[in-house]
This record gives C-alpha cells, structure tokens and sequence, in this order.
C-alpha cells in the first residue's frame, strides 16, 4: 500500500513535466518566429571574418567547398557551393564583379534563418528597372567601381518578360524558369562560348532539364515529327535542320522575344502560337502533346494514330511469321 506521500508526488511531477514542456514550446517558437540565431543548419566560423567580405573569404572555407550547404527554414537542405573556377571564367567573374555585387548585405558571420534576398538579374540587365528589384542601385554601385553595364544587347530582359517562361514566372506557375535556370548562377558565359549553357550544343541538356519528353521521346508521333525536320534538309541545304537546334524553332519564345535568334527562316513558314498552359496546346504543334479535357478529339485522334501505326509494324511481323513457317513447310512436304 503506497503511502499518502508517494499519491502526493505524481500529480505534482507530471504537472511539472507539462509546464516544462510548456515552456520549451514557446522558446522554440519564439526562435521561430524572431530568427535571433543563425539559420538552420548554420554554423557560423570559428574565427570571425572581419570585411571587406572579399569573393575569396566567401569562397575559401564555405562557398567554394563542394557540397556545402545548410538547412533552411522549411526543413530542406540547400546546396550552397560553388564552383569557384567556373565563376572566374565566367562573364561576370572575368569583370570583376563581387559576390556581395549580387548578394548585398550578406554577412559570412551570422546568417538570417530565412536567407538573403533572391537575386533578380533584372537589375543589370533591364533598360527600365523593375519596381523592388534586388540588388538596389546595382549598376550604380558597379560604376563607382568601374565596371561598365552590360551591352545593350544583354539588356534585353524586357524582351524576356513577353515570352512564355517570362509570363509564366510572372503569373507564378510553379516550376517556371528564371534566369538562373537556363543561364546558371555563377558560370554564365557569352551564348557563343561552347562552354555556356546556352551555346546551341548544349540547349538538348539545358532546355532538357524542364522539357524532357520533348527532348528525348520514345513516342512514334513526336519520332515521326522528328523525322520531318531532318527532311527539310533535302530542300534545303544553306540552313541546319537538326532536332537538337532547339532555338531554330522556339527562336525568341526559348529566349528573350526575338524575331529570330539563328537567323534561320522557319519562323516565316511557322507559326504556330505557343502558350504556357497546357490546354492551348494544339496537334499542329511540333510535340504532339494535346489536352486531354481542352481537346479530347485531338487526343482520340493522336491515340488512333500511334495504334495504327503498332497495328501495322505487328500485322508486318505476322505476315512475315507465317510466310516464314508455311516456307519451312512446304521444304518438309518436299
């Protein structure tokens, strides 16, 4: 029989143990909510870095470690390296240009939870600045320097901002590219160098990234399509006829709004409309892709298609079968 006492204690404990509970809640939340310590997953230095915060402090013991990273807010953790020979080659590295050009107001010693602001390359590369753009001043502040703005050429993103990727980011549609995505962060080169992203070679890997299944298809109608384009060598020879020039069809709409990026004429013969949603997608574009609810007859037809096309290969190969096997036949007659 337990004693008054030993009743008396477990209330009381477990009352203690929820105030505790309690308690470390609200501190949590409180961390949450304030952000007064570094960022999740953070690990400030061991020394402190005193400024200027040079590209060489960043990179040295963190930026430029491979699989360098943190945990951000969300739980997820980021990839935050970068290849720090890439960046020197690369156009803004070879200007001069300063990671805090970019990432104004970072601080290697203590990181906000929530992350610094997302870089908009509209703030070089506009004719008319977007309201709010980050980084502020940004020309401003890399004239003082004497780095001179981008070319007229590459101060084209108001053409961008008319072209199926710039209305989709626009209109928020999740997994819409920017920038970054087709000309990378931190290696951007000039379109003409082999090594850029966006040199003619490699727009297959770069636009594949996003457009997959229009890059490499095993479907016998977009094959069929393919087969088309290599054809309209044979009437043409002074113009390249390769599935890989992505650009020669998508010209400004895989760009920044041109009438014409390679030069080529298929722009004069089509003209096909492209839109970012997917019911707008009609059986006269290239990718045979059409919108099952927005276009159901479309999809009957390119379904009825592909069947005769298997049916046909499958009643060859029977054919071919039973001629093969009433040959052998007749030979064991004889």
């Amino acid at each position: 029989m337990q004693s008054p006492t030993h009743r008396f204690q477990w209330p009381v404990l477990a009352v203690a143990l929820a105030v505790a509970f309690y308690v470390l809640a609200l501190v949590c939340m409180a961390q949450r909510a304030f952000g007064a310590e570094p960022g999740a997953g953070f690990t400030p230095p061991t020394e402190r870095i005193e400024p200027p915060y040079t590209n060489d402090k960043c990179l040295e013991k963190c930026h430029g470690v491979e699989g360098f990273g943190a945990g951000a807010a969300d739980g997820s953790l980021r990839n935050l390296s970068v290849d720090a020979a890439a960046f020197v080659f690369s156009t803004h590295g070879q200007k001069g240009v300063q990671c805090l050009d970019c990432h104004q107001g970072a601080d290697p010693n203590a990181h906000p939870r929530i992350g610094y602001p997302d870089v908009d390359c509209r703030a070089c590369h506009s004719k008319t600045l977007p309201a709010g753009v980050f980084p502020e001043a940004a020309l401003e502040k890399l004239s003082e320097r004497g780095i001179q703005p981008p070319p007229e050429a590459s101060r084209n993103a108001e053409g961008w901002n008319t072209t199926v990727h710039g209305k989709a980011w626009a209109d928020g549609v999740r997994g819409a590219p920017f920038c970054p995505d087709c000309h990378s962060a931190h290696a951007i080169r000039k379109s003409d160098d082999p090594a850029a992203t966006v040199h003619r070679d490699n727009l297959p890997q770069t636009c594949g990234r996003c457009h997959r299944d229009q890059v490499v298809s095993g479907d016998v109608g977009g094959w069929l399509a393919r087969l088309r384009l290599r054809a309209h060598g044979k009437g043409d020879l002074s113009e390249t006829h390769a599935v890989s020039e992505c650009v020669s069809c998508h010209q400004g709409q895989a760009a920044h709004g041109e009438d014409s990026v390679t030069g080529q004429s298929c722009p004069t013969c089509h003209r096909v409309p492209e839109r970012y949603d997917a019911g707008a997608t009609t059986v006269a574009s290239f990718h045979i892709k059409p919108h099952a609810a927005a276009q159901p007859l479309a999809r009957v037809l390119g379904w009825l298609y592909r069947a005769g096309v298997w049916a046909a290969a499958a009643g060859l190969a029977l054919v071919v079968t039973v001629l093969g096997f009433a040959s052998l036949y007749r030979k064991k007659e004889e």
